[in-house]
């Protein structure tokens, strides 16, 4: 790499120009949105799943049978006194994405 440096710092002006201009794509990254944090309860879950489905009916079907939710979820089952907190505009996204894996008219046991 210091080669290649030393060669374009003995090239001609025009030379370097042309040099920056064809390396500018892989220099420049872009920039990745930052995730928006924002934890809630279950409680405030529910308007955003179809038919505002139970707390119990989320914590089952969702929380329980997908693991990929323990990435914007804490542990389902937290003990007693203890709420499930979920990232909610991760969520949203999340359940956006797979609406039609679910099956929303399951009951509950």
């Amino acid at each position: 790499m210091s080669a290649l440096l030393e060669l374009i710092k003995e090239a001609p002006p025009e030379d370097r120009r042309e040099m920056a201009e064809y390396l500018k794509p892989y220099l420049i990254t872009k920039k990745k949105k930052p995730v928006i944090e924002h934890w809630v309860n279950l409680e405030e879950l529910r308007p955003y799943t179809p038919g505002k489905k139970a707390k119990a009916w989320i914590q089952l079907y969702i929380l329980d049978t997908y693991p990929e939710t323990r990435k914007w979820s804490t542990n389902p089952h937290p003990g007693k006194g203890r709420a499930i907190k979920v990232n909610l505009p991760v969520a949203r996204k999340w359940i956006e994405e797979h609406i039609d894996v679910i099956d929303w008219n399951k009951p509950l046991p």
